[in-house]
């Protein structure tokens, strides 16, 4: 068995240093599958769960590089996706915060919609998860508004059930691919230049917090507008043009919230009531 669990170990860090350093190739999905099908006892499990964890911990969060954490991150949510759809809830213990580290450290919206089935999985277990971070879905809903609209919804309560709602329709048991999915369209993005910067704007995860930050109203080289968040880019979709103004929504956000871009340059953040949220203050 010890044997077998450092071949295990071994073939891990390989296919670990294949993803990092092709970050554009595709994810060895097959392989992992392979891999994940011989882990057979409790202490497989862990040993896997460790494996991750120290991926995560010893060096995704020490990337400089968001292209390459970006993929790195997806490649570890689809290994973990992996482990609950081959072997079922009976892989997951309580005190486990590898699904929960998965997605907080991933800044990708598209996969985080992806593995939202997963850790209602973990939240129906329970555990350490109910209380990372604030009780569930707390956190887990902070990091869904931060990563889309660096939106905070801290004391905002009132406001879960129908957020959760709103992430509970969009789940389905179809992890792994749309996980990859996220993955290749991510790919593209990357490929894209910027062209022109239309407008520029403070981060405002509150009403009355203007951070030192900025974010941006681009078009890049396929002749659309994005969103464009320190290194990341976020695909706007036209909604409505307005005498004064356009209505834009994020490509695939869950929540039904749009983006008022007013010709002056004057932007508002709407929910799906078309309540005001924020209203931004022009970068200088």
């Amino acid at each position: 068995m010890q044997t077998t669990m450092l071949n295990t170990n071994y073939i891990f860090i390989a296919l670990f240093l294949f993803s990092i350093k092709l970050s554009f190739a595709q994810i060895p999905i097959n392989e992992y599958r392979k891999e994940i099908e011989n882990l057979k006892t409790d202490n497989d499990f862990q040993i896997y769960w460790d494996n991750l964890n120290k991926i995560d911990q010893e060096i995704l969060v020490t990337l400089d590089d968001s292209k390459k954490s970006d993929s790195l991150s997806i490649d570890n949510m689809i290994r973990t996706a992996l482990v609950f759809e081959i072997h079922g809830e009976k892989a997951y213990k309580p005190n486990n915060v590898v699904p929960i580290l998965n997605m907080s450290h991933n800044s990708n919206g598209n996969s985080q919609i992806a593995f939202w089935s997963i850790i209602k999985k973990c939240a129906k277990i329970g555990g350490i998860i109910e209380n990372f971070g604030g009780k569930y879905p707390a956190y887990q809903l902070e990091g869904i508004g931060l990563t889309f609209y660096h939106y905070s919804f801290l004391n905002q309560e009132s406001k879960y059930p129908k957020l959760i709602k709103k992430m509970d329709s969009l789940t389905n048991n179809k992890v792994v691919m749309n996980l990859n999915n996220a993955f290749e369209q991510q790919k593209k993005s990357y490929k894209l230049k910027e062209i022109e910067v239309l407008n520029e704007w403070y981060i405002q995860p509150f009403t009355n917090l203007k951070e030192k930050d900025k974010f941006a109203f681009i078009i890049m080289s396929d002749n659309e507008v994005y969103l464009k968040k320190f290194n990341n880019v976020q695909k706007l979709s036209l909604i409505k043009k307005e005498n004064k103004s356009k209505i834009y929504r994020i490509e695939n956000e869950p929540f039904g919230w749009t983006y008022e871009y007013g010709n002056d340059g004057s932007l508002c953040l709407k929910d799906e009531n078309e309540n005001k949220l924020i209203q931004y203050t022009k970068y200088k």
